[in-house]
């Protein structure tokens, strides 16, 4: 282990949140899981972002060396900086530190601006920090900085045409903010160093830092020792870190005289019992307002900071899927239709021209959390006017099947306080997503964009474009599986 460790931007934030994660990146490499494809995909996204923000310095310069190799980036940053001229992922060190500039852009009297590009589309608080470290290596490397500026994403941005690089940015002058921290860096920079060098791991106790700024990557290593009933597990819960650092572990142990909501009250006996919570009457009363034929909806969307199609924002939701189940009546087989898009176009006006023919004029549409099918099917419909009076024709015809379990109707304690469709699936039926090779909304809407817009081989693309056909038929079967429980236990 180096007697001096050259801390880098990503591992002083690291440390900012976690002492023992800035120790086990330098210690314990080993043992830290790797990047979720979802967080690469963000990682790319970054890139992506950062590459657009560069086209507004046409005549800049890139610093082409590898991420690692550090010696070699300032070397090459040495050399440009004298051309004077806009400089991309240029690197300096400084008391131990080392950090890559997104942009370095030139200014009067010899001094330069420090821009950090953010895929965000607001400035968060961490980004003073990231920015504070950039200037306190920056200027102790012998730069002269003016200003500090954050590029984030302007949310408002349509797209028409070719992406617009200065339209798509909005600029935040963060210069004071991050000139009130140089002290603290310095001293950051000491204690972090200091806790790197240590033989044994720091002894950090869970807490909530664990999820701010970010969910840690340590996170499942050091929560695993939590029994599957916690505290944490406590349906919208405010004490859980109260009851932990009172010594109290499992959720049956909590006081007896803690205030709970009904929710909680339930979840608590469930859990105490060992028995499954059920109250026929609302359920049936909720199944009462089911009118055949049932049509079991459910979509996949992406929502990606460069917008993709003409007339769509950064982050908008675009549906690229639906999988739909039609039960005529009580006795009927289910039949099914889908659409997945190939990409080549905003699949929008498809989507809805097919669902205007599919869904009729009657009958229930079933959702699981319906807020996100409406979301979708209302802004797709504000975008495409002519669909305007259809949606709203079929929005009191939508019902959430989320209802029964969010209210706490049913309640079984495999579902530790969550009432998603994951977690009430294999507690109410037995069957479960873990066959699935794609087997939640995240990773489906990554793998789609990685085999549409990506330069993938034919064979793969077919093969994971099974793969999303198959999950979300299976969001739609389970909809039915699960209604069909439910009357089966209001029978009994």
């Amino acid at each position: 282990m180096s007697s001096d460790p050259l801390i880098s931007k990503s591992k002083y934030l690291d440390g900012l949140q976690c002492h023992k994660l800035v120790w086990f990146r330098y210690n314990a490499k080993s043992r830290i899981p790797p990047v979720s494809p979802s967080t690469q995909a963000i990682f790319d996204q970054g890139h992506l972002v950062g590459s657009y923000a560069k086209m507004r310095f046409p005549v800049g310069f890139e610093i082409e060396a590898k991420p690692w190799e550090f010696a070699a980036i300032e070397k090459q940053t040495q050399t440009a900086i004298k051309r004077r001229v806009p400089l991309f992922e240029a690197g300096f060190s400084y008391q131990g530190a080392f950090a890559r500039f997104d942009i370095l852009n030139p200014v009067d009297g010899g001094m330069w601006d420090l821009i950090e590009v953010k895929s965000s589309t607001e400035v968060k608080a961490v980004n003073f920090n990231d920015v504070a470290i950039q200037h306190f290596i920056s200027v102790g490397a012998g730069l002269k900085i003016r200003r500090c500026f954050i590029y984030f994403i302007n949310n408002q941005y349509t797209r028409k045409g070719d992406i617009d690089p200065n339209a798509l940015f909005s600029s935040s002058d963060v210069t004071a903010e991050v000139l009130s921290r140089q002290e603290e860096v310095a001293r950051n920079l000491i204690t972090l160093q200091g806790i790197i060098r240590q033989k044994q791991q720091p002894d950090i106790k869970i807490g909530p830092h664990c999820d701010d700024p970010y969910e840690c990557i340590l996170k499942d290593l050091c929560w695993n020792f939590l029994p599957d009933h916690s505290v944490f597990t406590l349906y919208r819960s405010r004490k859980s870190f109260e009851w932990f650092d009172d010594g109290i572990l499992e959720l049956r142990d909590i006081p007896q005289d803690t205030h709970l909501s009904d929710a909680q009250q339930i979840q608590l006996n469930a859990i105490r019992s060992g028995q499954t919570h059920l109250d026929r009457v609302e359920i049936g009363s909720f199944l009462e307002t089911l009118r055949y034929p049932l049509y079991f909806l459910d979509f996949e969307t992406f929502n990606v900071a460069i917008p993709l199609f003409d007339g769509t924002r950064p982050y908008q939701r675009i549906p690229f899927q639906y999988s739909l189940h039609v039960v005529q009546s009580p006795d009927a087989s289910p039949t099914h239709h889908s659409f997945l898009a190939d990409g080549s176009s905003d699949p929008r006006p498809i989507i809805l021209n097919q669902l205007r023919e599919l869904l009729g004029v009657e009958g229930s549409i079933v959702c699981y959390n319906a807020s996100f099918e409406k979301g979708v099917l209302r802004e797709s419909s504000e975008a495409f006017t002519e669909y305007g009076p259809w949606y709203s024709g079929i929005d009191q015809r939508i019902v959430d099947l989320l209802i029964p379990f969010r209210s706490f109707w049913y309640y079984n304690p495999q579902q530790k306080g969550s009432a998603t469709l994951k977690n009430v699936l294999p507690a109410l039926t037995g069957k479960t997503y873990e066959e699935l090779p794609i087997a939640e909304g995240n990773t489906a809407s990554t793998e789609y964009l990685r085999v549409t817009y990506g330069d993938i081989d034919p064979a793969e693309r077919n093969s994971v474009r099974e793969q999303l056909e198959q999950y979300c038929r299976f969001d739609t079967e389970a909809m039915i599986w699960i209604l069909e429980a439910l009357y089966k236990l209001i029978k009994q």
